[in-house]
């Protein structure tokens, strides 16, 4: 199922940007990112779940789509083979890391004064997780398939001609959207760092 997914999220940019993309400068089109961050506490600006913890690892693809002379946007998808909620001691069990593999195969990506070696950008994405046990509670009718959507920006700093760092914050949202009757969400604030190999 992992592979599959994976296949599929790959799969749209290329089609994407086969028949919709024209950004035409000479600047690289493409970026190939791997991406660690941590956060350190849930808030409850949507969900309701507290204390909860996120660690995120994984990679992004973005191809630049279309470009005017300060701003360019990039459609982007993901692959977070590391999406873990670390769950605090409550109702008599443990505080315990809660393994989840997720991917987002909408996203975009805004990169503002681009031309710049040092940048701001803006970004958001969107995708499902699934999880080794229900989240954010493990409680009758949880499900451990959820939704997410994140929402954040950063700075880029471009290393050389092709490679770039980044840093940035998050939003990051998980529930079920509803599809069953026990919906807490959770909310948390991730902080990351990224590299980038532009092509």
């Amino acid at each position: 199922m992992q592979f599959s997914a994976l296949v599929v999220v790959f799969a749209v940019p290329a089609i994407l940007q086969a028949g919709f993309c024209s950004a035409d400068d000479r600047q690289p089109h493409r970026d190939f990112q791997f991406i660690a961050g941590y956060s350190p506490v849930s808030t409850t600006l949507i969900g309701t779940a507290t204390d909860r913890r996120l660690v995120l690892a994984g990679f992004a693809y973005s191809f630049r789509c279309w470009s005017w002379n300060s701003l360019s946007v990039s459609y982007t998808v993901a692959a977070m083979p590391a999406a873990i909620l670390i769950q605090p001691n409550e109702g008599g069990v443990p505080a315990h890391a809660v393994y989840g593999f997720a991917v987002a195969p909408v996203g975009f990506t805004f990169d503002l004064a681009r031309k710049r070696r040092v940048h701001p950008f803006l970004e958001t994405t969107g995708g499902i997780v699934a999880s080794t046990e229900p989240i954010p509670e493990n409680q009758p009718d949880a499900t451990g398939l959820n939704f997410f959507f994140d929402f954040g920006g950063g700075i880029r700093w471009r290393v050389g001609e092709r490679g770039a760092v980044s840093l940035g914050y998050r939003f990051f949202h998980i529930s079920n959207a509803g599809t069953t009757s026990f919906n807490p969400g959770v909310d948390n604030n991730v902080f990351y760092v990224g590299y980038s190999f532009l092509r």
